[in-house]
C-alpha cells in the first residue's frame, strides 16, 4: 500500500501540473461532467494506468514506488489484469462522478450506486491487504500474481 501511495503521489505531482498547463494553452474548461471525465480520462487514467501497465510488466516488474520500498511484482505476465483489477475503484468514481454525471453537483441514483460500489471495492481491497498482512491484494489473488522482495 506505501509503495501503491508513493506512486500516486508521484502521478499526481507530474500529472495535475501538465494538466493545469494544458487547459490554460488551450482555453479549454470542461462545462459538463461528462467533458470533465473526458478531461480526466485524458490527462490522468490513461497515463496512470500506462504508467502501472508498463512499471509492473517491465523486466524489473516494478513501479518507483515499489522499487525504492525494494519490492516487484512476481508473474508479471499478468500485469494488465492486475492492473485493470487495481485501479477498479478508481476509475468507477471517476466513471459514476462525472462521465454518468448530467449536470455539476448532482447526483443521479445510477451515480450513487456506482460511487458506493467504488467504496465497497476499495475497502475490500484494503481490508484483505490488511488482513494478510500486506501479504496478498485482491488484484495479486485475482490475477495469481504477488509482491515480492527484491
Amino acid at each position: 500500500m506505501a509503495a501503491y501511495a508513493i506512486d500516486v503521489a508521484l502521478l499526481f505531482a507530474v500529472l495535475a501540473p501538465l494538466a493545469f498547463v494544458g487547459q490554460w494553452l488551450t482555453g479549454h474548461v470542461p462545462d459538463s461532467p461528462h467533458a470533465a471525465w473526458s478531461v480526466q480520462l485524458l490527462h490522468f487514467s490513461l497515463p496512470a494506468w500506462t504508467y502501472f501497465f508498463a512499471a509492473d510488466r517491465s523486466a524489473r516488474g516494478a513501479t518507483l514506488g515499489k522499487r525504492w520500498l525494494g519490492l516487484r511484482v512476481a508473474a508479471a505476465a499478468r500485469a494488465r489484469a492486475r492492473t485493470a483489477l487495481k485501479l477498479l475503484p478508481w476509475e468507477l468514481t471517476h466513471l459514476s462522478g462525472f462521465a454518468l454525471g448530467e449536470e455539476f453537483g448532482v447526483l443521479t441514483p445510477t451515480q450513487v450506486v456506482g460511487l458506493v460500489l467504488a467504496n465497497v471495492l476499495a475497502a475490500g481491497w484494503l481490508l484483505l491487504a490488511a488482513f494478510s498482512r500486506g501479504a496478498c491484494s485482491a488484484h495479486d489473488r485475482i490475477c495469481g500474481t504477488r509482491v515480492e522482495r527484491t
